[in-house]
């Protein structure tokens, strides 16, 4: 039992190779290629500034971030160390004594304070080293730490020590307490600073987790700012896309029934009874259909401009020019249908009469072509036969009119060889102007009896042909 169309078609559709065949077609088509062509490169944009942002911009704002935040430590570091010049010189100058300017300078720097809590702050070592201040470890105050380590095992004093010996300042990474929360411990990076004229080393440092929350939230902005953007974009590469394809899909129904009015008028131009031409402005000819060839017998080969038409459709010169004359006429009339008849050489030397439609457009001429031989040959006999008609009923006419006077004459004959012997000199002549006037009689009744005819040659022309009706005789079907 067959399928009806929709059951049918999912049957087909489940089967595997008929779904790759699908897919394969769909592949394949123009549309999915030209398609292809335009959405490809924009999700790949997409997909570019999705990277972009995930794997370079992000992650070089955050190291940028925290260059940033290790420059900001250095520099209060510096300034700190500026404060220290600043007691020593007073030193210097006799203002303080050394015992007066240090004891002042680290009660200054232990009450610095900076960042958003107001709790990050400053601490001073030696190069023992021994801790020579701290605002929240005073319990490290004057012991020496050498021996002192972080959670991962590293002596970060000790490295401070040698970076700042070793380079006169830098940054040293280890693990500390949480500012004032002594049970928190945490990554930290300090920069170190070392003074040279009383051997002290100046410290302050960032949390790693300071930095990364300021960087989650800086990110977290940055998403969002990036995911708006990003569904715009997406929007719009959708937006496009279905654009796209719908103008894609426009084009290509447009083309496909633009193809199928092609087919239709080259089916009907190939197919239709009349022969057709496309000239163009410069005379060349463009298309002649297989009608115009079987008419005449020429092919687009045989002529290909106007000019080899003229040469063998119309050998003779002078009627060449008045079928020229003609065309130029009216050649500059756009619009309205021209209809000119000419008699045509065709290719097998037979002349044709030819009603020629002629319209014309700014740039081209369209004609078409329809053989009228026969049609002219048809009228030409009907026009005889209209005229030998005429002739007849006049013919008719007369020799009804003929009649009566040739039947008077034929009777006084009679009653004058009536009374005329036949000795009589004049017997034997009045006896033949009898006969004549008989066979006249005969004539007459012969033209009264023709309602259709037969024509006979005689000299250059035809005559009605009535010796072949017999006297008595019904006319001739």
């Amino acid at each position: 039992m067959p399928y009806p169309a929709d059951v049918w078609f999912l049957h087909k559709a489940s089967h595997p190779m008929h779904l790759i065949r699908s897919l394969k077609t769909c592949l394949t088509s123009d549309l999915f290629k030209e398609t292809f062509t335009i959405i490809v490169p924009i999700w790949t944009m997409l997909g570019l500034f999705v990277l972009s942002v995930s794997l370079i911009f992000i992650p070089s704002f955050t190291n940028s971030l925290i260059d940033q935040k290790k420059e900001v430590i250095q520099s209060l570091t510096h300034s700190a160390v500026s404060l220290l010049s600043e007691y020593h010189q007073r030193v210097l100058s006799g203002e303080l004594t050394e015992t007066q300017a240090k004891s002042r300078a680290k009660e200054r720097i232990r009450y610095l304070r900076y960042g958003d809590a107001a709790k990050d702050y400053f601490w001073i070592i030696d190069r023992h080293p021994f801790m020579l201040m701290h605002p929240y470890r005073p319990d490290l105050e004057g012991r020496e730490l050498s021996s002192f380590s972080d959670i991962q095992g590293d002596y970060p004093f000790i490295g401070m020590v040698e970076t700042a010996l070793n380079k006169g300042e830098g940054y040293v990474n280890y693990y500390w307490q949480w500012k004032d929360a002594p049970h928190k411990i945490v990554p930290k990076t300090s920069y170190v600073k070392l003074f040279d004229p009383w051997g002290w080393i100046v410290g302050t440092g960032l949390y790693v987790e300071d930095v990364q929350k300021e960087i989650h939230l800086l990110v977290d902005k940055i998403n969002q700012v990036f995911m708006a953007v990003f569904l715009v974009i997406f929007a719009l590469s959708i937006y496009i896309t279905w654009q796209t394809i719908r103008i894609r899909t426009k084009k290509i129904t447009a083309e496909r029934a633009a193809q199928k009015e092609k087919k239709t008028l080259a089916l009907i131009l190939e197919s239709t009874p009349h022969g057709i031409t496309l000239i163009d402005k410069d005379d060349q000819y463009l298309y002649v259909n297989p009608y115009f060839t079987k008419i005449t017998g020429y092919t687009l080969a045989d002529i290909p401009d106007k000019h080899t038409w003229f040469q063998k459709a119309y050998p003779d010169p002078a009627y060449r020019q008045q079928v020229f004359d003609a065309w130029k006429n009216d050649t500059p009339i756009e619009g309205p249908v021209h209809i000119r008849e000419f008699k045509i050489m065709c290719k097998d030397g037979q002349v044709k009469d030819i009603e020629f439609r002629s319209s014309y457009t700014a740039d081209k001429k369209i004609s078409v072509l329809t053989d009228i031989t026969q049609r002219k040959e048809a009228d030409i006999i009907r026009r005889e036969k209209d005229r030998l008609q005429g002739v007849l009923e006049l013919s008719g006419a007369v020799c009804h009119e003929m009649n009566q006077p040739l039947m008077s004459i034929s009777g006084y004959f009679e009653l004058m060889m009536l009374n005329m012997p036949e000795d009589d000199p004049n017997y034997p002549r009045i006896k033949k102007i009898q006969v004549q006037l008989e066979r006249m009689s005969g004539i007459t009744k012969k033209m009264m009896q023709i309602s259709r005819y037969r024509t006979k040659d005689y000299l250059n022309g035809k005559i009605v042909d009535i010796s072949g009706i017999p006297d008595g005789d019904p006319p001739k079907k």
